[in-house]
């Protein structure tokens, strides 16, 4: 997405190009832009990846509603990427062995063909 900065305001091209229907975007986000922030910090951090308390004695905290959802979510992504990587290693190694089936017939195709004869055989 591209932002063009108007008069000190920081502008989306649909912003511009729908005639100011659709919001101005903050030069505070365009800070945290420059620096390559998170959007929201509450997203993912100690404060959201660490429980909220510990036991004296060593036992394991029960993970939060949030936790486990994201952990749900992050295992569902997981399997999405396991799943479209070995699509992607199928297509591929397909496509390797149409081109090997391919080759093969033009090699057919040529052996088929017919030969010089004669004094083209002797040079």
């Amino acid at each position: 997405m591209k932002y063009y900065l108007i008069s000190g305001h920081c502008l989306t091209k649909r912003f511009l190009s729908r005639a100011y229907s659709s919001k101005t975007i903050c030069p505070k986000f365009t800070e945290i832009k420059e620096r390559n922030l998170p959007r929201n910090p509450n997203k993912s951090g100690p404060l959201t990846d660490l429980p909220d308390y510990t036991f004296l004695d060593g036992r394991v905290t029960p993970l939060g509603a949030n936790q486990t959802k994201r952990l749900l979510q992050q295992h569902e992504l997981a399997n999405k990427i396991v799943t479209m990587s070995k699509e992607m290693d199928f297509a591929v190694e397909r496509y390797r062995t149409l081109q090997a089936n391919k080759q093969k017939e033009n090699k057919q195709v040529l052996d088929q063909k017919l030969k010089p004869k004669g004094f083209l055989l002797l040079s």
